[in-house]
């Protein structure tokens, strides 16, 4: 394995040497593993919110990144996020734990909205 990076969070680990494909142990409060596939952006774009958090990082468990992940994907996928155009770009949250949680809350709510909409069309 290569060591990619690895801070107080996280470790990012790839099999080969510059593959997209990684193996991502979330450590708080447990350690999670995460595969994370070539495809993913989604988890790269919340590691990389999750570096630009600089208070209260112990509060970054492996249940609010993952939630991360989700709803940055869901704020894509679904366009329920305008500033999330392509894969390079980044959900416009606080960069600490509480913008991080009113992000997921916002997609969640979003989210919910539009199933109810589906639901009521069918």
């Amino acid at each position: 394995m290569h060591l990619i990076t690895e801070n107080e969070v996280y470790k990012r680990e790839s099999e080969e040497k510059f593959s997209l494909k990684e193996l991502i142990t979330l450590k708080l409060p447990e350690p999670v593993t995460y595969t994370k596939e070539d495809y993913d952006w989604y988890m790269t774009v919340a590691l990389e919110k999750v570096d630009k958090v600089t208070q209260d990082r112990n509060l970054l468990t492996s249940k609010l990144i993952l939630e991360y992940r989700w709803a940055i994907r869901e704020g894509y996928n679904h366009q329920l996020d305008t500033a999330l155009k392509n894969r390079y770009d980044y959900p416009r949250n606080q960069n600490t734990v509480k913008g991080i949680q009113s992000y997921i809350e916002r997609i969640k709510k979003a989210s919910d909205e539009e199933m109810k909409a589906l639901e009521v069309e069918s």
